[in-house]
């Protein structure tokens, strides 16, 4: 078993824009594969994401596929927001 946790955090431009990315985000948070979890908050004006994996070796590429997925979809809100 391969157990770990990956924090991200990335810098928003107000506390506003935080809250629509995370609120953007949560859905996608939901039916993580077997093995992993996550949570996602502001602080201070920061998108913080944890997840958290106890997986087996062979599943690995699920962590990275999840942290794909979450980077991907953090571009194309913010990209939305740059153009309101």
């Amino acid at each position: 078993m391969v157990r770990g946790k990956v924090t991200l955090v990335v810098p928003m431009e107000s506390a506003e824009d935080c809250e629509v990315v995370m609120r953007s985000l949560m859905p996608d948070e939901t039916g993580l594969p077997p093995g992993l979890s996550s949570s996602i908050r502001c602080d201070n004006g920061k998108l913080v994401y944890e997840l958290s994996y106890d997986i087996n070796s062979d599943e690995f590429l699920s962590v990275y596929n999840t942290l794909d997925d979450l980077l991907r979809n953090v571009r194309i809100v913010m990209s939305s927001l740059d153009k309101l």
